[in-house]
């Protein structure tokens, strides 16, 4: 039985959903899973909450709203820094293929990238929701705005096309021609947004929030580790993203979770969001401040 474009969709949404609730029972336990909790916990942070919903819809927004990748369309500009990006270290991706590019790896890959890399990014917020981890919350939110801001400003003005469109490198697109997985990317991707790597930096960021918030996150900061390592793998691997985007993306990752625990960044930024959190909720009803 072939599955449509449409069934094929319910399933991976789905299974999202599925993977959440099992990730809540595995990292936080089923007695410890309060649904008032949760909700007053996602009142309070309501504002973070919608930022870190709006900013991949806002990045994604432009090949949305064009159809999808820019194909013929490409600029003087973005051939010129695909070049540029090409000639630091770009014949590693043909490498990189040759060795990985067969059977069950290459699916693996696929599901790294489109599937896991997007659960962990959206489950991380739900667990800290589950464990009302406000401090981790905004720490977490913080570190992903500074992330999208300083990606939006590359991908506005340093397009850089993905490695497989370069055709003097002979990368395959693996992702790309791939039926129902690459449809789904390049249904809102203009496949320009590739310097510094959004999957990387993100992953980058996400570990480092959880490995410096202490032992209770030790397991899922273990896996975001590994689940980094894949991704980098397979942004490589499938002709996505250049060995320079790669490295730009630790360097952007690594930025933002240092500076979303500045002190003063982190007040800084609460003032704003508790100040627009009041205009919505009043005052006191959005749940307990932390200690």
């Amino acid at each position: 039985m072939v599955l449509s474009y449409a069934e094929f969709f319910v399933i991976y949404a789905s299974s999202l959903v599925l993977a959440t609730v099992i990730g809540l029972l595995v990292l936080v336990g089923w007695k410890d899973i309060w649904l008032r909790k949760i909700l007053q916990s996602a009142r309070y942070n309501a504002v973070y909450l919608a930022i870190l919903i709006a900013f991949p819809l806002l990045i994604e927004l432009p090949g949305f709203l064009g159809g999808g990748p820019s194909g013929s369309g490409e600029t003087a500009k973005e051939v010129r820094y695909t070049s540029w990006v090409f000639d630091l270290g770009g014949g590693i991706v043909k490498i990189v293929q040759s060795w990985l590019n067969y059977g069950i790896a290459t699916d693996l890959f696929i599901i790294i990238y489109a599937w896991l890399f997007y659960f962990l990014i959206y489950f991380a917020p739900v667990l800290l929701l589950a464990r009302d981890d406000r401090l981790t919350l905004r720490k977490y939110a913080i570190a992903f705005i500074i992330t999208y801001c300083i990606l939006t400003l590359f991908y506005a003005f340093f397009p850089v096309s993905v490695s497989s469109s370069y055709t003097e490198t002979g990368v395959v697109p693996i992702l790309y021609v791939n039926t129902y997985w690459g449809r789904m990317v390049t249904s809102i991707d203009p496949l320009n947004n590739d310097f510094p790597s959004g999957h990387v930096s993100l992953s980058v960021t996400a570990f480092l929030i959880f490995a410096t918030a202490g032992t209770t996150y030790r397991r899922f900061s273990y896996f975001l580790g590994a689940a980094t390592v894949a991704t980098v793998i397979a942004v490589l691997c499938l002709g996505i993203h250049w060995p320079a985007d790669v490295l730009a993306g630790f360097l952007v990752g690594i930025f933002a979770a240092v500076a979303a625990r500045n002190d003063r960044i982190q007040m800084t930024m609460n003032r704003w969001v508790r100040a627009i959190s009041d205009r919505i909720f009043k005052p006191g009803e959005e749940g307990s401040r932390p200690k």
